[in-house]
């Protein structure tokens, strides 16, 4: 039998394997969903629950996987593998993070870590199906240093020091929901390692403090449009969820390898572009200096400005402007 050759084919071949129906998905995500907006208790070890996890897995995990991916195409812009990599999934659940790997890039080795044994044989069975035989453990195996790290989800349980896992070339990957309280407190651990003299690879163009953490309105996060699969539209349609678009925080760290700010760019667009009478604006974070709104006027839209006016949050632009506020004509090129 070949192996899945898509997340859907995978997710097909464990309904198959290991069950799920439309109406237990939805039972499932209905108590997922409350306990992850805090409208019920966290359960520790939720995910040993069989009803549950594959629930997690029919509809959760295509919209995490799908939030991975992109992390991973970006981190592939400026730090591609050389080789294979060594990969760590921390916490991982029924293998979120890794089956997003796995699906776009070859590994030398995966090790699988999390506390729940039913979730780590959900993630290895999934892993196993696209032939990779992978570890799975409880712990991170003791003096073992990985190229990758991921960790996805997993601040709310644990303040492990997940970046002495990595080795000195590779990189660690935090993926968080973008709710506000839990994006602020994933950008005070970015200031934390960069203090401690690791590179923030990603999303930041810059190595000081961030300056976001100086506004109490605003926090780093994602927010991107994607075609929901079949199974999740349906889930949102009776459940009245609705996830038409993915929000998510993120960080990557490395201590020697490479980061963003190796590739041009000035500026990263930090928030939505905002269309006002007679000019747009949007929050650009540079290499240097505080947080800039930046502004351009509909009078100066040009080719040379064309870009500014299609900015979409997370891009990376040549603009040249500085200081906490400012407006330019130009010229504007993104670079990402």
């Amino acid at each position: 039998m070949n192996a899945p050759a898509s997340l859907r084919e995978l997710l097909d071949l464990y309904q198959r394997e290991r069950g799920g129906s439309l109406a237990e998905t939805a039972e499932g995500v209905r108590q997922l969903s409350d306990m992850f907006n805090g409208i019920t208790p966290h359960r520790p070890g939720y995910l040993a629950s069989r009803p549950l996890r594959r629930a997690y897995v029919h509809y959760y995990l295509p919209v995490n996987a799908e939030k991975v991916a992109r992390v991973l195409a970006e981190l592939a812009t400026y730090a591609p593998f050389a080789r294979p990599p060594r990969v760590l999934d921390f916490g991982c659940g029924p293998g979120t993070a890794a089956l997003a790997l796995l699906l776009r890039h070859p590994v030398r080795d995966l090790t699988l870590v999390d506390v729940v044994d039913e979730a780590v044989d959900d993630a290895r069975f999934l892993c196993g199906s696209l032939g990779v035989e992978a570890r799975g453990l409880a712990e991170p195996p003791p003096g073992e240093k990985f190229d990758l790290v991921l960790a996805a989800n997993v601040l709310a349980e644990t303040e492990r020091p997940l970046e002495d896992l990595v080795a000195d070339d590779g990189h660690l990957v935090i993926l968080e929901p973008a709710l506000r309280t839990t994006t602020r407190k994933l950008m005070e651990r970015r200031d934390r390692l960069a203090a401690r003299g690791f590179r923030i690879a990603a999303p930041c163009l810059r190595a000081p403090a961030c300056p976001m953490l100086e506004r109490d309105d605003l926090w780093c996060h994602q927010d991107v449009p994607w075609p929901r699969p079949g199974p999740v539209a349906e889930i949102d349609r009776r459940l009245g969820l609705l996830k038409e678009t993915l929000k998510y925080s993120y960080l990557v760290v490395t201590r020697t390898g490479r980061a963003l700010a190796d590739r041009p760019g000035s500026h990263r667009v930090v928030s939505n572009l905002h269309r006002e009478k007679g000019k747009a604006w949007a929050w650009l974070c540079g290499r240097d200096g505080p947080l800039c709104r930046t502004e351009v006027l509909t009078r100066h839209r040009s080719p040379e400005t064309a870009d500014f006016f299609h900015a979409d949050r997370g891009d990376v632009l040549e603009i040249p402007v500085s200081g906490p506020s400012a407006r330019t004509a130009g010229p504007v090129t993104r670079v990402r």
